[in-house]
């Protein structure tokens, strides 16, 4: 059938607009004279410019520099010219004179304004650009530290959950007594215990530490019954509980004492690309180091240095790096059970009641090695299942999960294995080092091998250094941390560090949302390689150091704080922690006498008492150990850590039959 004419001339219009229209949408170039046509979109950054223009010219304040200008060049100038000229030759200077000292401050003065102008524009919106980046890196640091607190918690399951939540209550300085009540009802399932401990608090917030004491007789002998109940399940959570019992609450200045070796588990990982050697109470520790440091916390370290003869030098450098080495080995060889129990907890195949901190290795060595052998039996079962009838879907979810489980804690503790085997060669050569220190010393005895007290630079000598970031380096580590959480899209940074797909997803869920543990035990290792560069982490002094101060305490981080609020509480923070050296200082003194075997004179524990506060009779325990176990500290392990075996071949065929049935 034919079209009629009115309508094909519609279809043939409606055709060419069309064509009109998507010819606009998709600009071709012109192939006579190489020019775009069409329609392009772009971002018109003539209002951007604009405004950066406007914020430097109130910046400047350019009314109040004109005419502050003004006077300084004209009457300023004047007066001081004539003054000068009439005290120096006794008349009036000349009026060529006046006018170019006048022209010359005008020409002066305009010529620094519009250099100032011309900075702020270029470099100063740089580094302002670069102070915004530090605020928003402190305020992701803020969010990522609470999320971490979540994992830690999420982690758990059971009771186990509800101790640490209570534990993480009663670590608040600023804990109502309802908070106090809530958290010994988690702790313990008293709510009587919880209503008189919040009476406690009540008294404590007035000062009455009388009315304190008449409670704690009265109930001393129902607190000490649930207290010996709950010590052996949750042991921090319970001497929090106690302290809050007998009304002691952690002050500022005290701080928080690091995890201990944590900097070095998170270096491992980073070296051995195994991030499961980092717990959970490790990345918030890296992350809350990463919040005082940009915050302006500075933290004062201990170490000491040897000024002297070259071959003395030579043997105390040798020995140095070989207690150095050994020390990093015997931690690591700790760290890895420890890394391997916090997965097994995770997966649920450990309690964590009987993974606690304070276990001793060679006992948590005994149940992970049981968790694993069980873990092994019921991978075996299956197998033995399998021979007979097909698995069910949920069977061959849970041997997946199995079996995934058991791979990763075989690697850990293949890992554990080999730190063991490190750690023997590291102690043999601690005391070849330690043996050739005594005989250089025996034979040519010097002053100079023992601990300096007073000016100079021979000897022995105890050198303090600060751990800070100037505000280059604050700005560097921001950017850096930044980049890596995909928020900085405007500059790119060259460096170790890549994009994580948090850059993909941060326009569909809040940072604490996305953060998983896989997410933030990255994320802590990206931490540690950003303040490497500033503060030299890997540096083994630095990490003895650290672990010897407290950090800041963070329990007033709560959920939906502003920028401002979170960098207030930082930098509050900052100033108020102590630097306590007591401790670093004793330390100190014991790898002298031990390792060195210098001999602590009154002098030295009177200048370690009255510099950094080290504690007298710590001091003279160590003095006394000098005497009576002369040559004998470094030939034994003061720390033996436990006999971690080859890992079991009847693991690997576990993992080999699950590997098969999955297939």
């Amino acid at each position: 059938m034919a079209v009629p004419n009115t309508a094909r001339s519609a279809l043939d219009w409606n055709e060419l607009m069309l064509n009109r229209l998507i010819k606009r949408a998709n600009p071709t170039t012109d192939p006579d004279n190489n020019t775009p046509t069409g329609v392009s979109f772009d971002h018109d950054r003539t209002d951007q410019q604009l405004q950066r223009w406007q914020r430097v010219l109130r910046r400047t304040r350019l009314s109040s520099n004109l005419l502050s200008l003004a006077w300084t060049a004209g009457p300023v100038t004047a007066l001081g010219l004539t003054g000068g000229y009439m005290v120096a030759y006794g008349k009036l200077p000349h009026t060529q004179l006046l006018i170019y000292f006048v022209t010359f401050s005008v020409l002066s003065g305009v010529i620094g304004l519009l250099a100032k102008i011309v900075y702020d524009s270029t470099w100063g919106s740089n580094k302002e650009r670069a102070q915004a980046e530090v605020e928003k890196a402190i305020d992701r640091l803020g969010e990522l530290i609470l999320a971490t607190r979540d994992l830690d918690v999420e982690s758990l399951e059971g009771n186990a959950r509800r101790f640490e939540a209570a534990r993480q209550l009663l670590r608040r300085i600023d804990l109502s007594p309802e908070g106090v009540a809530l958290a010994s009802e988690d702790l313990t399932n008293d709510r009587e215990l919880g209503r008189f401990l919040a009476q406690i608090d009540n008294y404590r917030r007035c000062g009455l530490r009388s009315r304190i004491r008449d409670l704690n007789i009265r109930y001393e002998e129902h607190f000490t019954a649930v207290y010996e109940r709950i010590r052996h399940e949750a042991p921090l959570a319970a001497a929090a509980l106690r302290d809050r019992f007998y009304g002691h609450v952690p002050r500022l200045r005290d701080g928080i004492p690091r995890n201990e070796a944590f900097i070095e588990r998170a270096l491992a990982a980073f070296t051995e690309q195994n991030a499961l050697l980092l717990t959970m109470s490790d990345v918030e520790e890296m992350l809350g180091l990463a919040f005082e440091l940009l915050n302006g916390r500075e933290i004062t370290i201990l170490s000491f240095t040897y000024g002297g003869r070259w071959r003395f030098a030579k043997a105390f450098e040798a020995l140095e790096r070989a207690r150095s080495r050994y020390r990093l080995a015997l931690a690591a060889s700790d760290n890895r059970l420890r890394a391997l129990a916090a997965h097994l907890v995770e997966e649920g195949a450990l309690p964590y009641e009987r993974a606690a901190e304070e276990l001793p290795s060679a006992t948590l060595l005994e149940r992970i090695t049981a968790v694993m052998n069980q873990l092994k039996r019921r991978i075996d079962a299956y197998h033995r299942y399998a021979q007979h009838r097909r698995l069910t879907r949920e069977q061959r979810t849970e041997l997946r999960q199995r079996a995934r489980t058991l791979s990763t804690a075989v690697a850990l503790y293949r890992a554990a294995h080999e730190a063991i085997q490190t750690l023997g060669s590291a102690h043999a050569e601690l005391i070849r080092a330690s043996q050739a220190w005594d005989a250089l010393t025996q034979q040519q005895y010097s002053p100079d091998s023992t601990l300096r007290i007073g000016p100079g630079r021979l000897g022995l000598r105890i050198v303090e250094r600060t751990l800070s970031l100037d505000e280059e380096a604050c700005e560097d580590v921001s950017h850096k941390l930044l980049a890596y959480l995909g928020e900085e899209p405007d500059r790119r940074v060259s460096g170790s560090h890549q994009a994580h797909p948090y850059a993909a997803s941060q326009s569909i869920a809040p940072l604490h949302e996305r953060l998983t543990p896989s997410s933030a035990r990255d994320l802590a290792i990206e931490v540690a390689l950003a303040l490497e560069p500033h503060i030299q982490l890997s540096a083994p002094e630095v990490q003895r150091g650290l672990a010897a101060t407290q950090a800041s305490y963070l329990g007033d981080l709560e959920p939906g704080m502003s920028t401002r609020e979170k960098r207030r509480l930082g930098e509050a923070m900052a100033h108020n922690v102590a630097d306590d050296l007591g401790r670093a200082a004793e330390q100190l003194a014991l790898a002298l006498v031990r390792h060195y075997h210098v001999e602590l004179t009154e002098e030295a524990k009177h200048f370690l008492e009255e510099r950094y506060g080290a504690r007298p009779a710590v001091l003279e325990t160590i003095a006394r150990s000098q005497v009576t176990d002369q040559g004998t500290q470094i030939s034994l392990l003061s720390r033996r850590p436990p006999p971690v075996r080859p890992p079991r071949r009847s693991w690997y065929r576990s993992l080999v039959r699950a590997r098969r049935l999955l297939s």
